[in-house]
């Protein structure tokens, strides 16, 4: 029989050089002594090195440092953690955002179903995410969270969004307290320059902040807890990663800022509760403030990988489910034949695109019925392709391989359309292969083919997201709508606890998004159950009266509903385990 410290024994073993990737060289976090200030320690380091944060908060007293010569660094590091006054030390570790990616909607042949048109006319009742999780019941009696304030540590917030304040940030507002702890530029290695007002040039906490509170809008959805006011604590800049001293300090001043809630999807896998983000974490929700953590979204790599945060005691970890219905965001913009009037058109944008461009039409195949549309390297007789919008059928290859056949000839702007109803979001292998990517329907390609083919000379102009009008389609999920998704990541910790907690729909998840972005986006991953949570938190709170967590705890994981395992393809009679799904689907 292997003893369960031997196993977790090796865990940890395996999963090291993970953490040990994710580190700053020479950077370091120190918590002192009760009685001991930072002067002592900092005579010992001397000219070596310099803070990087002060660190001095009821729930963590101490601050985190870089020495400027990293050689030497690790034997350094350890008289360091001698010190009488030291109480604990650790590396700093850098911390991605969850990981959401703009969601690849199902194969919709196999859905077999109809889309439906959505408009903001709809009731709020029928947002799926909510009817999932009974949210839909609560807000029918007009329970919205009202007088509560959730704090999120994220990216930072669009309060320039006119569902999330129309510019209003400040008492009063919707996003009415926070900080920008680094600054747009601050990419996880270098320097953290705070900024002025916590506003979001990423995406990712617009999208989390929406799941909570985004006011009514003409997507026809709002947020689940439309009555709270919304912390914005910005850690990341417009790309890269955040520290976990600038993490942890969020955290404490989230706490000492009044934050009855907070949320955070964000992270690395790592097993440790007493690492210093979920030490901190377990000390806020010792203090009575209830914390939801996403757990993670690499549920590829097996068990215990769970995210490092939620492995904090007290806290909330937080799995994903998929929604039961697949929102399809596309976006107005138009074409015109032989120079005549503008006509209307939709497209469904890739990721990380670039539009915003005006060109001639030309397509790798005339034939519409092709099944390998550019599946082979194309032709000699292939026009430079960079002075052209380029439309190809949908089928027979991936995405990427494609692409790789069209950037050959020099295409950088790629205009798919489906070989099925409806489009999807194309997500290349390598997003950065070309400038910008596309679909539009099947309609639409015929059409464009059809007058090719009749010698017309096509322009199209393709608006960016930001500049396009958003159209909303919707069809039901009947393939892995409700099961845990496949991406949410496995428990337990390593240290045997049990993780996630319970959790909440996560998968193809319309919110809110930069204006400069295109104002709404769909988005998957357990970044966006995590805030839902919190959301249903703030709301049973209304109700009950309270926000103790460990009774929040124990009543989401009493009503949880455990769901039937799935590959991804199919929904089987078996429960998902326990270690994947934990409680189950939370239930308002």
């Amino acid at each position: 029989m292997v003893r369960p410290t031997l196993i977790t024994s090796l865990v940890a073993a395996a999963y090291a050089a993970v953490a040990v990737a994710n580190t700053i060289p020479g950077a370091y976090i120190v918590e002192l002594e009760d009685g001991h200030d930072h002067a002592a320690v900092l005579d010992l380091i001397g000219d070596e090195a310099s803070t990087r944060m002060a660190l001095d908060y009821k729930h963590f007293r101490g601050f985190s440092f870089q020495y400027h010569d990293v050689t030497g660094a690790a034997q350094k590091s350890k008289e360091i953690a001698a010190m009488p006054a030291v109480k604990q030390m650790w590396p700093v570790r850098l911390l991605s955002a969850k990981t959401a990616t703009k969601a690849a909607p199902l194969n919709i042949k196999v859905l077999n179903s109809e889309v439906v048109m959505r408009d903001g006319t709809l009731p709020q009742d029928t947002f799926a995410p909510h009817v999932m999780t009974q949210v839909d019941r609560l807000r029918a009696k007009g329970i919205t969270g009202k007088g509560v304030k959730v704090a999120v540590i994220d990216t930072g917030i669009d309060f320039t969004h006119p569902a999330l304040g129309n510019g209003c940030f400040g008492k009063g507002c919707l996003v009415s307290f926070g900080a920008d702890l680094v600054g747009d530029a601050f990419n996880g290695s270098n320097k953290a320059i705070p900024g002025d007002k916590p506003m979001d040039c990423a995406g990712h906490g617009t999208h989390v902040a929406g799941i909570i509170a985004a006011q009514k809008n003409p997507m026809g959805f709002t947020g689940a807890a439309t009555g709270v006011t919304l912390g914005a604590y910005k850690v990341f800049g417009c790309d890269g990663y955040a520290a976990d001293d600038i993490v942890l300090a969020a955290f404490n001043k989230a706490f000492e800022d009044g934050a009855n809630i907070i949320t955070a999807s964000l992270g690395e896998a790592d097993g440790w509760s007493e690492d210093p983000w979920a030490l901190t974490a377990s000390r806020i929700v010792k203090s009575g403030v209830p914390i939801t953590i996403s757990a993670g979204n690499d549920g590829d790599s097996g068990l215990f990988f769970v995210n490092g945060g939620a492995t904090g005691k007290g806290v909330m970890g937080v799995a994903s489910y998929d929604s039961t219905e697949v929102p399809l965001l596309s976006y107005h913009s138009s074409y015109n034949i032989n120079g005549g009037r503008k006509i209307d058109f939709v497209y469904t944008p890739g990721e990380d695109v670039t539009w915003g461009v005006s060109m001639p039409l030309y397509a790798t195949s005339l034939d519409y019925h092709i099944g390998d549309d550019a599946c082979q390297p194309l032709p000699a007789s292939t026009p430079d392709l960079s002075k052209y919008i380029v439309l190809v059928r949908r089928g027979g290859c991936a995405f990427n391989d494609k692409l790789i056949n069209l950037v050959a000839k020099g295409a950088q702007y790629v205009m798919f359309y489906n070989d099925q109803p409806g489009t999807v979001t194309v997500i290349p292998d390598d997003p950065t292969i070309v400038k910008a990517t596309g679909m539009v329907s099947p309609k639409i390609g015929v059409d464009w083919i059809r007058l090719l083919k009749a010698g017309r000379k096509l322009t199209i102009n393709v608006l960016t997201p930001a500049k396009g009008r958003p159209s909303l389609s919707v069809l039901p999920n009947n393939i892995t709508g409700g099961a845990i998704s496949t991406f949410s990541s496995w428990g337990p910790t390593w240290e045997m606890d049990f993780e996630p907690d319970f959790g909440a729909p996560g998968g193809t998840i319309l919110s809110t998004y930069p204006v400069a972005k295109g104002s709404y986006a769909v988005l998957s991953g357990t970044s966006m159950s995590c805030p839902l949570t919190a959301a249903i938190i703030a709301l049973v709170s209304e109700v009950r009266g309270t926000l103790d967590p460990e009774l929040m705890t124990n009543l989401l994981s009493a009503t949880a509903k455990p769901q039937g395992f799935s590959d991804g393809t199919n929904i089987f009679g078996e429960l998902a385990p326990a270690p994947q799904q934990g409680g189950g689907l939370v239930q308002a």
